[in-house]
């Protein structure tokens, strides 16, 4: 019999569903199973008949109340994970505050990203927006032990700008982090290349991104664009480059030593999401030695972003871009390493 200390991780999505918060919980578990016995629980762990239940509801309460269903699917998948796997432990680490329920266990709430702030590829009614959020602000007050975002950024913005002052509760802030060994690349960088890793869809500004590109490479043909990821819209993104005859290579999805080996190739990030919190994907490209251009006022660290862009302009995003200095701006990214945030989340947990 095991003597390590039990650890759970709820994670309210499937593990082939790709994302930030999919690989964290991946990152973190493997980091945690160096001295803990830890359970990951997914969508995955739940019984067949049941798994796909809460996504159900989502399509239902959205088909009638949308955005409400996206509230509703993490309030359904919390009473699912609670009813199969709430079991005596030593610490929950809970990957979404609507998956949170209180208890005696020491536990702490991780703040991702909110629903209310995440959904750029809806039109949703003010008012709809405001009764999602004060369900948000409601379930965020509820919680009895301990609660972190991801970056000084993202507390700020959802504290002051997003919920208005309403939040009662202290939020922490506990940074993300990557595997050490992920630090330790051959840097075989190629001037004028550019590369992009993320999802395709709509909050990331994928097509805007290649309107940029179109104009760098009208201005210069040595200019190459290569994009990591897989999403809704990659199809359609496809199609815009072959009708522009634009040399960008799709690799699809890479596994987190793929991307370094990709990123370490290339000279330029460009991350033209919309919304981030944290971002994984500027983090990479900074510890790989890229110079990264990104939307100013992403709720991100600051020195993510080296060439920060005041708005969605094509005409400001192409100067900035082919105006970079060859030499990178250096980048401290032990911060950033994941025994840091195991460290911090382990020592915030009551």
């Amino acid at each position: 019999m095991s003597s390590k200390k039990k650890i759970q991780i709820f994670y309210g999505g499937f593990k082939a569903i790709r994302g930030g918060v999919n690989s964290n919980s991946i990152t973190l578990t493997k980091e945690l199973e160096k001295n803990f016995d830890v359970s990951l629980y997914t969508l995955d762990n739940l019984p067949f008949l049941i798994k796909f239940f809460p996504h159900t509801i989502e399509k239902i309460v959205n088909f009638f109340f949308l955005p409400l269903g996206f509230y509703y699917k993490d309030i359904c998948t919390r009473f699912l994970f609670k009813l199969f796997f709430d079991k005596k432990v030593n610490y929950r680490i809970f990957q979404d505050v609507c998956l949170s329920w209180n208890s005696t266990i020491p536990s702490i709430t991780i703040l991702h990203a909110i629903w209310s702030d995440n959904l750029q590829k809806f039109s949703i009614k003010t008012n709809k927006l405001a009764k999602l959020k004060q369900k948000e602000i409601n379930k965020i007050n509820s919680i009895k032990h301990p609660i972190c975002t991801v970056s000084t950024e993202y507390k700020n913005y959802i504290l002051k700008k997003h919920f208005f002052n309403n939040i009662k509760n202290k939020i922490n802030v506990v940074e993300l982090g990557i595997k050490k060994n992920s630090v330790i690349i051959k840097n075989k960088q190629k001037p004028k290349k550019i590369i992009y890793v993320g999802a395709l869809e709509k909050r990331k500004n994928v097509f805007f991104l290649l309107r940029v590109f179109h104009k760098i490479y009208e201005y210069d043909k040595k200019f190459r664009l290569t994009i990591i990821g897989k999403g809704p819209d990659e199809y359609q993104l496809k199609d815009f480059v072959k009708k522009l005859k634009l040399p960008v290579k799709f690799l699809g999805y890479k596994n987190h030593k793929e991307i370094f080996n990709e990123l370490s190739k290339h000279s330029i990030y460009i991350h033209t999401s919309l919304k981030e919190s944290f971002s994984l994907s500027l983090l990479e490209a900074k510890i790989a030695g890229l110079s990264t251009v990104a939307y100013k006022h992403l709720q991100v660290p600051k020195n993510f972003i080296d060439y920060g862009v005041n708005e969605f302009s094509e005409n400001k995003w192409f100067n900035k871009i082919i105006n970079i200095k060859k030499k990178p701006i250096k980048f401290k990214y032990k911060k950033y390493l994941i025994n840091n945030m195991v460290n911090r989340l382990l020592k915030i947990a009551k």
